[in-house]
């Protein structure tokens, strides 16, 4: 076609390029220093600490499996994995958490925002469109905040100060 590219009518990626999570990816929760939870919660997927031991999840009344490789709890759908937990989990989660300490340096390090300090950070009620937030202060969520995308867009919350969502709130 004489040298011409063309565009097939499937939707491209909006926002930012994606960060990629590795096996961290594979964790609903993800920590270095622990996962505590006040009844009734209510988690789909994985959990998983390291290189912290079990005693860092705590609030999830856990019950291992026989084999002593995780853990479950009627508060999560899924599985609760810690370093201290018998042979392969130790590496598993040594891996994950080397995973996402890459991911977080790709995603802090990135640049050029597409919104900084949007709606001063508070985005409880907000529709959000993919993209770089950048705050230097807190966000809250005192509402129910929506992503508005693709499962193949990229958000990404470069936040400096704490992150609080009221009870309840998605």
């Amino acid at each position: 076609q004489n040298g011409q590219k063309s565009l097939s009518n499937q939707a491209l990626a909006q926002g930012p390029g994606p960060v990629d999570l590795g096996t961290a990816g594979d964790f609903a929760i993800l920590a270095k220093s622990g996962v505590s939870t006040v009844p009734p919660s209510d988690i789909t997927g994985d959990v998983g600490v390291s290189p912290i031991g079990r005693g860092a999840l705590t609030g999830f009344s856990l019950i291992a499996n026989s084999a002593g490789t995780y853990t479950t709890s009627a508060q999560v759908t899924g599985r609760l994995y810690a370093a201290s937990d018998i042979a392969p989990t130790p590496v598993k989660m040594t891996t994950a958490v080397g995973d996402m300490e890459i991911a977080y340096n790709d995603a802090f390090g990135r640049v050029n925002p597409d919104h900084v300090e949007y709606m001063t950070g508070a985005l409880g009620g907000a529709t959000l469109s993919p993209g770089l937030y950048k705050f230097t202060t807190s966000v809250g969520f005192s509402s129910d905040c929506t992503l508005s995308g693709s499962s193949e867009d990229t958000w990404i919350f470069q936040i400096a100060g704490d992150m609080s969502i009221a009870d309840n709130k998605q």
